[in-house]
């Protein structure tokens, strides 16, 4: 069976009316703060006028290595194909048939495949057939998609191969920390769909498949097989937005809408009954309408089913036009690790190492994510350290704590669990700490753990957003714009994510940083760029609710009380910070922490952290600043 999926650029996503109103931000912030100022309410009137849903998508953020692609002539013959497709030998299935249709028709389609297994059976895969010039807009491998744009009579030939792959899966594993064993286990089970089939392949007893998998679902803190599956064939394709399989399914392999939803939902790691229960159906129905789906999908358990609906989700958000690049990681991967909360939830970090160093967080600012750059990480390896950067909660791929909305409690004291629990399982008594802003979650952790903190060094710690005090250029018009009303943030933030190109943020880093020589002359350093990228992109695969919450909390909360100790931390305050006039800063923060040391760094602005990383750690090992 065959489907097929729209393959035309989105005509509804108005680019224009975003750059229209970015251009009042950026090109006159001055009116735009007073704008804030006096009609604060008016500013949102008219971005919920000009965007609506559509205005603001969002995108997955997936590994080059999870691409199956190829670009084929009219009788199906590879012109080019990713290092992915070419190893999986991906060509032996394409349908030459299918290729005619969509060159005759013009039609996207998409259709399950059967591939040899590694144990002699059959797995499920899905290929994805598009013209060239349409497809063109998919996310591919660059080497494709430069070619695809120029291959009128051609077509693309997508494959979810990645849940069959044995670098993205094993990564993926590791990421949760999974034993050698657990890795082998679990991933035996992906391709096999069974324990007791994957027990065979491994040639291990079925009773230590079960239990190496019991271990390895608690690790990723799940409690059921599905789930466990559906979680590290997501991470092999890499970062997915939540949602988008249930359509697909239905056009893939015809289940009806309420099939899909079953479907999707035990992928999500829920029982047949509780499925059940979620959509309102009898016991009965359910394993009905579940015994179809298996047949429909040619898949026997749930955990294969599970795989089915993960590779349904990515080929959809594949397949979406990006128009962009936004939805391909950087080369320099992140030693990202995973570990559950104990409600299920889970906290994303990265150890960069090395073990023997003394262990720093590096605490990201409300505006970027757990990417540390990599001038600060080689400048704390040096100088000792051992940089650990946490995802706050809503931030790049840790999760929110359930149920606390924006405005009704403190994130920053919320952030400060995650820090412990992190700790405690890499059994860390002392840490010192470097915060690129971020500050009020030091405070919080502080508060919490006096014991745990050494040294810190504060990096252009923002002030609470308060009426007084100065702010400047296209950052300090948003600043004013969530004083004046905190219902912005979340408005603004999700238009500004859909629109994170690495070439957007390099023209909104110069137009921000227009006040500041320093951070003008750093970011035409491309390893700066890049690396701040790294920060931000994860706002684009829609994870945004940890700034929210920050924002407005900053927006509506009132100073911290002095902190009479902190005698060991370090303040360090760029001479030509375009956000906040570097007095204002020195005289809030001295109010707060009265025993700190406060130094004012000259020829350095916003981005101190990265231009000056190396001052940053002798101040941290306590080498005088100045």
């Amino acid at each position: 069976m065959s489907a097929n999926i729209s393959s035309a650029p989105d005509e509804s996503f108005p680019a224009a009316g975003f750059h229209r109103a970015m251009r009042r931000w950026l090109d006159n912030p001055e009116t735009m703060i007073e704008t804030a100022r006096t009609a604060a309410n008016s500013i949102e009137q008219d971005l919920e006028r000009d965007f609506g849903s559509e205005a603001m998508r969002i995108y997955p953020l997936l590994s080059p290595d999870s691409l199956a692609a190829a670009l084929v002539d009219a009788s199906g013959r590879v012109v080019a194909a990713s290092t992915v497709f070419a190893a999986e030998k991906a060509e032996r299935y394409i349908d030459s048939a299918v290729v005619s249709q969509v060159l005759r028709t013009g039609q996207t389609c998409v259709a399950p495949v059967a591939i040899e297994s590694g144990n002699g059976g059959l797995d499920p895969v899905i290929f994805a057939y598009g013209a060239a010039v349409q497809a063109a807009s998919w996310i591919l491998p660059p080497e494709i998609r430069d070619r695809a744009k120029r291959g009128n009579g051609h077509i693309v030939v997508l494959a979810t191969i990645t849940s069959l792959r044995a670098t993205p899966l094993k990564a993926a594993c590791e990421t949760f920390g999974l034993t050698g064993l657990q890795t082998r286990v679990a991933m035996a089970t992906i391709r096999c769909g069974t324990i007791k089939q994957a027990a065979a392949q491994l040639a291990i007893s079925y009773d230590t498949a079960r239990e190496t998998l019991s271990e390895a679902m608690r690790r990723v803190g799940v409690d059921r097989l599905p789930a466990l599956v559906a979680n590290l064939a997501s991470l092999a394709f890499g970062v997915l937005p939540e949602g988008g399989a249930p359509d697909l399914l239905q056009d893939i392999w015809g289940l009806s809408p309420r099939q899909a939803a079953l479907a999707a939902l035990i992928a999500e790691g829920l029982s047949r009954d509780a499925a059940a229960r979620r959509l309102g159906v009898s016991r009965a129905t359910a394993k009905k309408e579940l015994d179809r789906t298996y047949d429909c999908l040619g898949v026997s358990s749930a955990a294969a089913l599970a795989r089915a609906v993960i590779e349904a989700q990515a080929l959809s958000c594949i397949t979406a036009a990006t128009q962009s690049q936004v939805a391909l990681e950087h080369d320099h991967a992140e030693p990202l690790r995973m570990m559950p909360r104990a409600d299920g939830t889970r906290i994303a970090w990265s150890d960069y190492g090395p073990v023997s160093g003394k262990p720093v967080l590096v605490v990201h600012s409300s505006m970027t994510s757990r990417p540390v750059s990599r001038a600060l990480v080689a400048a704390l390896q040096a100088a000792g350290g051992r940089p650990i950067a946490i995802d706050r909660p809503g931030f790049g791929m840790s999760d929110p704590f359930p149920g606390m909305e924006p405005g009704w409690h403190d994130p920053f004291s919320v952030a400060a669990r995650d820090v412990l629990s992190l700790c405690r399982k890499l059994k860390i008594a002392s840490l010192d700490v470097v915060a690129r802003g971020g500050a009020q979650h030091v405070l919080a952790l502080a508060d919490a753990a006096p014991d745990l903190i050494d040294r810190v060094v504060l990096v252009n710690p923002d002030p609470h957003t308060e009426e007084h005090g100065r702010r400047w250029g296209p950052l300090g018009a948003v600043k004013e714009a969530y004083f004046r009303n905190p219902r912005l943030v979340a408005v603004m933030v999700r238009l500004l994510s859909t629109h994170l190109t690495p070439e957007r943020v390099a023209r909104m880093m110069e137009r921000s940083f227009a006040g500041s020589p320093p951070d003008l002359d750093a970011i035409h350093d491309p390893q700066i760029r890049a690396d701040y990228y790294r920060a931000v992109r994860m706002f684009a695969t829609g994870r945004v609710a940890g700034y929210v919450n920050e924002q407005i909390a900053m927006a509506t909360a009132t100073r911290p009380a002095p902190r009479p100790g902190y005698s060991r931390w370090t303040i360090l305050i760029g001479e030509h910070d375009p956000l906040h006039d570097p007095a204002d800063v020195h005289a809030y923060w001295q109010e707060i922490l009265p025993r700190a040391e406060f130094v004012e760094v000259k020829a350095a602005g916003r981005l101190l952290a990265m231009t000056k990383a190396d001052l940053v750690a002798r101040t941290l090992t306590g080498i005088p600043a100045r």
